[in-house]
């Protein structure tokens, strides 16, 4: 017969316990008694009470800490929305103020701006508020008509609602945006620059809630939606000085390429730009 408690079994060739189930039976011979002895008293003997009244005390305890730890527990998915959709490709008219820099004269001219829209749904039972807003630009491109010198003087741009900010930088912009339980909602924010910078973003948009501040995503966007259209170039009618550099364009034509080639979603107002670059430097030889 095998000394292993997996192998012994009884003289009638039912199974011997093992080291766990001997354990158990003499911890339960060991509460007969003392149930047996609770059965005589009944249940108005003062044993049978002090043991209801511990064993009502630890449930209270047990039960009545469950739902501070499931609270705990939800603090984390509290913060937690799904984003819907994130894009930067519509643009719309607004006013803004202007300065010229030679004069100093400060003027309002129409404009057209690229508008984000952020697309939010809440799929929980409690109420979403957001108190602010923050862009950080992870990549830019600087897109120039690539002449010699541009000439003009410099203006500052106001009217949108956040500035787009310089490489590795970022933009903050207090907010007060509440999402419904069970709902799906957008809100929209204009973008713009305050310098003559013109180029291709490659953003990061974050909302602030009560826990800091939670990465919506990130979107590739134009720092003005005319940007499309500086290229291709029209080099027949161009006069002597405003022709572009051949070499700038060609190094445009490169950045941009590879930019769209490391991104799988691309506005089509990005690559419409690159095509007309692309014509410019095929034009330029």
């Amino acid at each position: 017969m095998s000394t292993s408690d997996g192998d012994q079994s009884t003289s009638t060739g039912e199974p011997r316990p093992g080291r766990i189930g001997r354990w158990l039976q003499r911890r339960l011979s060991g509460l007969r008694p003392w149930w047996a002895q609770l059965r005589r008293d009944g249940p108005s003997s003062k044993r049978m009470q002090s043991w209801v009244a511990v064993l009502g005390l630890l449930a209270t305890i047990v039960f009545g800490a469950l739902p501070l730890w499931l609270e705990g527990k939800d603090d984390g998915d509290r913060d937690e929305f799904t984003v819907l959709k994130l894009s930067a490709g519509q643009s719309r008219e607004i006013d803004t103020r202007k300065t010229d820099e030679a004069t100093g004269r400060r003027f309002t001219s129409k404009e057209r701006a690229t508008v984000l829209y952020l697309y939010l749904s809440n799929n929980t039972d409690d109420l979403k508020v957001f108190q602010g807003l923050k862009v950080t630009t992870r990549r830019f491109i600087q897109v120039t008509d690539c002449t010699v010198d541009v000439g003009g003087s410099v203006q500052i741009t106001e009217g949108y609602d956040i500035d787009l900010p310089r490489p590795g930088k970022s933009t903050h912009k207090s907010i007060l945006y509440q999402l419904p339980p069970r709902q799906a909602e957008g809100i929209s924010i204009t973008l713009g620059t305050s310098t003559q910078e013109t180029g291709v973003f490659d953003l990061e948009v974050s909302l602030q809630s009560r826990t800091g501040y939670l990465s919506a995503g990130r979107v590739i966007a134009l720092s003005h939606p005319e940007l499309k259209r500086l290229y291709p170039r029209d080099l027949e009618k161009l006069p002597l000085q405003d022709f572009p550099n051949a070499s700038c364009v060609r190094r445009l034509d490169q950045t941009l390429s590879d930019f769209i080639s490391q991104h799988d979603s691309v506005p089509p107002e990005v690559r419409t730009l690159q095509e007309g670059v692309h014509t410019t430097a095929e034009q330029l030889g």
